[in-house]
């Protein structure tokens, strides 16, 4: 019986995580105060105390195991194919799940990022974040590249300007007025834009790559659960 009891606090303090991401992505982490968290998770503020330290505390271990959780996620996703291109595809397709999942998710962590711009202990997380993406879009791009799919550019400059990519359209679709009938849209645009990036084509309205289509929704994925 013992042996459950790490098990059991594991599930409680992850009960607690997902309760807090809910409260921030409806309210912003300023407006969200332990007892939100506690009662939408169904336990005492006492027992999210003897989890979390503090607010502070819960929030940065929150955002660690989004960020954690998002990893994951693009690592399984673009290791169930060989080939770039496709590789590309899935990590959009785990970008843009749907519309409730990326408003969701990135209403929360832009809210993180805030945080980051102030506390070193949110700021970390935010450059881990960033680290694992550039190295994960940086693998697809050199094997891209030694395949002669990709433009012969400098690999890391090259993973973090597909992330600009990445972050430029989705803040620029949150600020929609109708998330809902633009979001295919955004996603279309970003698959596309990102393999025109990547092969080096500058010519509007061109195919990215041979073969590709740009007008093919891709598949929703799960980004944050």
């Amino acid at each position: 019986m013992n042996g459950r009891v790490p098990e059991r606090e594991e599930q409680r303090r992850l009960m607690l995580l997902r309760a807090a991401f809910r409260e921030v992505a409806e309210k912003g982490f300023a407006d969200v105060t332990l007892d939100d968290i506690a009662r939408r998770a169904g336990v005492s503020k006492g027992i999210t105390l003897y989890y979390f330290s503090s607010k502070e505390d819960l929030f940065r271990r929150l955002f660690g195991w989004l960020v954690d959780s998002i990893h994951a996620r693009m690592r399984e996703a673009v290791e169930a194919s060989s080939d770039p291109v496709e590789k590309v595809r899935a990590l959009v397709a785990i970008t843009f799940p749907s519309p409730s999942k990326n408003r969701a998710f990135f209403r929360a962590f832009v809210d993180f990022c805030g945080l980051a711009a102030r506390h070193e202990g949110f700021r970390e997380v935010t450059a881990r974040f960033y680290r694992c993406c550039r190295e994960i879009d940086g693998a697809i791009i050199d094997d891209g590249i030694r395949r002669g799919i990709f433009a012969n550019r400098e690999a890391a400059s090259a993973a973090s300007t597909v992330r600009a990519i990445f972050d430029g359209l989705m803040m620029q679709w949150l600020a929609e007025q109708d998330l809902e009938t633009s979001f295919p849209e955004y996603r279309q645009r970003c698959e596309r834009e990102l393999l025109r990036y990547l092969a080096g084509s500058s010519e509007a309205g061109s195919d990215p790559l041979p073969g590709s289509d740009p007008e093919k929704p891709a598949a929703a994925e799960s980004a944050a659960s």
